[in-house]
């Protein structure tokens, strides 16, 4: 019997009525992704202001550049990690978003509302923190409460959305269940970008200094991927043609990743929801819901006789059981493939490379393989972190009628969570698995 591939209903019609142009109010961050506003400019070139320049003073344990593909603007972003802190009863992830270029914008303009693609339409929160070694994924905590949308205990990004300027950097955060005291490092996984490897957790009152001095708005550039060329019909059969491209495979302890990008060469049929199926998207668990709309988990990696599929992990979804992948999703933050030229960068992470492999094979199944791609040691992101040092912070709290909205740069260390409500939130630690193993 075939796989079954299902999604309930309510997402399925969640991404049409996105990719329609509508929008829902502050109040529900927790219930659909976040708020998107319809694919146009809101925004032009000038009147800029200088942002703040980066407290020299942040520790940055591992960043990314992601260049989005959300209207014809591609914007260039810079996601940052700064702690992994343990607070009572709970772990706060400490991280930072900067758009650093955008076509036809300077330094210090506001950018249109855009999405990021970091938070899932099952947990409406980004981020999760890794436990290779275990095999184990601590999801955001979420509300208990579907009155109040199930919201994560985070600084939700719909917030920060309609005040993005070039330059300018938001610390954000995002609240996970208490980790074992025995674990002092773990990865920070982010949807669009390739993991943070080995962050050290800090002790609860302490946060990691800088080992150098730190600016988060400086130029840089997306890597372009440049192996191989897998051009297909999407939909199969039409005249609308995409191309696959990768760039190389990241090697950590316990995990690997693939970065690789999809390319419109065409204009692409529009009003229509972004749906990928292979070679982009690949067979989910059997007889699963899946939380992911078009999941990156198509491509399969080959070393010797060893082929090894993408990573799944168990989520809850309206108090169903469902499998997210470990991976990019091309939901709505993508919707510029609809553009001749454009460019999206995925990543889809798999268990462990075997032995010490220098290149591997990315087998597209049915529609082609690239060779010899290269295998690159992923940093290490604990030789990033000055010693941790002591500090006095103060408390925030959620509220649904006024959103966090992070902090700037220099007000590090931040604040950390009121976690006096902590029962009101649940906390979901989950195996990772592959397809096979998830029978």
């Amino acid at each position: 019997m075939a796989a079954a591939w299902k999604r309930p209903a309510g997402w399925a019609c969640a991404a049409v009525l996105l990719l329609s142009g509508c929008t829902y109010g502050a109040s529900e961050p927790g219930l659909f992704p976040s708020p998107r506003p319809p694919v146009e400019r809101t925004a032009v070139p000038g009147g800029g202001f200088t942002p703040q320049p980066t407290n020299p003073e942040l520790p940055v344990l591992g960043e990314r550049l992601w260049l989005s593909a959300f209207s014809d603007l591609p914007i260039t972003v810079r996601i940052a990690v700064h702690a992994v802190r343990r607070v009572e009863r709970a772990t706060v992830l400490d991280w930072s978003l900067t758009p650093i270029a955008a076509p036809g914008f300077a330094f210090g303009d506001g950018l249109p509302s855009m999405d990021f693609g970091l938070e899932p339409a099952n947990r409406g929160a980004a981020g999760t923190l890794i436990d290779p070694a275990a095999g184990l994924v601590y999801q955001p905590l979420r509300h208990r409460s579907r009155r109040v949308f199930n919201h994560c205990l985070c600084t939700p990004l719909v917030r920060l959305q309609p005040d993005l300027r070039i330059g300018s950097t938001r610390l954000l955060q995002t609240v996970f269940p208490a980790l074992p005291e025995s674990l002092t490092f773990v990865d920070v996984g982010l949807a669009t970008v390739s993991p943070i490897r080995h962050v050290p957790v800090s002790a609860m009152g302490t946060a990691p200094t800088a080992v150098a001095s730190t600016d988060l708005a400086r130029p840089g550039e997306v890597g372009r991927a440049g192996l191989g060329r897998i051009d297909f019909a999407n939909p199969i059969g039409s005249q609308q043609f995409q191309r696959i491209q990768v760039s190389r495979v990241l090697a950590a302890p316990g995990r690997s990743t693939l970065e690789w990008t999809v390319t419109s060469l065409d204009e692409q049929v529009r009003h229509r929801v972004l749906k990928y199926p292979a070679p982009v998207s690949g067979d989910p668990p059997p007889d699963a819901d899946l939380a992911n709309f078009s999941p990156a988990s198509g491509p399969v990696l080959r070393v010797g006789p060893a082929r090894l599929r993408n990573l799944w992990v168990r989520t809850t979804v309206n108090n169903r059981a469902a499998y997210e992948c470990q991976c990019s999703d091309l939901g709505v933050w993508a919707s510029g493939l609809q553009h001749a030229g454009m460019a999206v960068n995925l990543v889809t992470n798999y268990p462990a490379l075997p032995g010490r492999a220098r290149t591997v094979d990315v087998e597209f199944p049915g529609f082609g393989t690239v060779r010899g791609v290269p295998v690159v040691p992923v940093e290490d992101a604990a030789g990033k972190a000055g010693a941790a040092e002591r500090v006095e912070t103060g408390r925030w709290t959620y509220s649904m009628e006024d959103l966090p909205y992070g902090w700037p740069t220099a007000e590090w260390p931040t604040d950390t969570p009121d976690t006096s409500e902590l029962a009101e939130y649940e906390s979901h630690v989950e195996p990772l698995m592959t397809a096979t193993a998830a029978r």
